[in-house]
C-alpha cells in the first residue's frame, strides 16, 4: 500500500467513513503500527479543529425530525453498501410493529410515574430496529476516541463511553436513533454474542432509575447529570444490571 493510500484511509478513518470491515481491520493496523496511530491522533486533531470554523449553519433540528416522521425510518447507516429496499420496508414495518405491540400490550416502562410508553417504546423499537439490520451500528469502532465524536453535528448530545473491555463488555460502536422526533446517540456493546444498546436522552423526568422488562428485552435505567442512560439487551437481568453499574462508574457517577 503506498503512502498517498494510506494517509487517504487514515483521513477516512478519522471522519467516520469507512466501512465496518475496513475499521477493524484499520485498528488492528494501527494498534501494531505507532507511526500510523500517531498519524490517526494528528488527522483526528485536524478535523476536530476545522469542523467549527468550517462547518457551515445546519439545518434546524425540526425539519430533520418533521422529513423521519414524514418517511417513517431515520437515515441508513453511511456504509459503502446501502440497503435494498425491501431491507428498509422491513426495518420500517419490524420498527412500527415494536412500537405498536408496546403501546396496546399493557407494557411496563421507566418513562414516568403515570406509566407513559413514549421514550421507552421508542428505545426498544430502535433496539429492535438496529438487530434486524446488517449491523447493529451505523458506525464501527471500539475506540470511543472515534465512536464519542462521530456524533457531533448528528446529535446535540455528546454522551460518555467507557471503555467496559477489560469486564467483558467491548464497545462495538454506535448508532443515531430517534426518540419524540429527536435524533439520539446509541452506544453499542457486546456481551459475548449479546448486543447491548445504550441510548442516551436528555432527563425529562426526576423518576428513580431501574429496571424493567419486555418481550425478552430487559432494560435498565440511569441518570448522569442531565443526561438519561438506557440500556436494552435480551442478557438476563443479573448481567445488564452489572452493565449499568459498571458503566456508570467508570462515567463519572456511582453504581447503585
Amino acid at each position: 500500500m503506498t503512502d498517498d493510500e494510506t494517509l487517504q484511509l487514515l483521513s477516512a478513518y478519522a471522519d467516520g467513513e469507512l466501512s465496518p470491515g475496513e475499521v477493524l481491520a484499520m485498528e488492528r493496523r494501527l494498534a501494531a503500527d505507532p507511526a500510523a496511530r500517531a498519524m490517526a491522533e494528528r488527522l483526528r486533531d485536524l478535523s476536530r479543529a476545522l469542523r467549527g470554523p468550517l462547518a457551515g449553519p445546519s439545518a434546524p433540528e425540526t425539519l430533520r425530525a418533521g422529513v423521519i416522521e414524514q418517511i417513517g425510518f431515520s437515515d441508513p447507516p453511511p456504509s459503502r453498501t446501502r440497503l435494498g429496499s425491501w431491507q428498509v420496508l422491513a426495518a420500517t414495518l419490524l420498527l412500527g410493529l415494536a412500537g405498536g405491540a408496546a403501546l396496546g400490550a399493557g407494557a411496563v416502562y421507566l418513562d414516568r410515574p403515570g406509566g407513559a410508553p413514549d421514550t421507552g417504546a421508542s428505545v426498544l423499537a430502535g433496539h429492535l430496529r438496529g438487530l434486524a439490520a446488517p449491523q447493529p451500528f451505523d458506525v464501527a469502532s471500539s475506540d470511543r476516541h472515534v465512536v464519542k465524536p462521530w456524533f457531533n453535528g448528528r446529535t446535540t448530545i455528546a454522551p460518555e463511553a467507557p471503555d467496559l473491555s477489560d469486564r467483558g463488555f467491548p464497545l462495538i460502536g454506535g448508532r443515531v436513533d430517534i426518540v419524540a422526533g429527536t435524533p439520539v446517540p446509541t452506544l453499542v456493546y457486546r456481551r459475548d454474542r449479546h448486543v447491548i444498546s445504550v441510548t442516551v436522552v436528555s432527563a425529562a423526568d426526576g423518576a428513580p432509575d431501574g429496571e424493567g422488562r419486555r418481550d425478552g428485552s430487559t432494560i435498565e435505567r440511569w441518570h448522569l447529570g442531565d443526561l438519561t442512560y438506557w440500556a436494552v439487551s435480551d442478557l438476563n437481568p443479573r448481567d445488564l444490571r452489572a452493565f449499568a453499574d459498571l458503566f456508570r462508574s467508570r462515567a463519572g457517577g456511582r453504581p447503585s
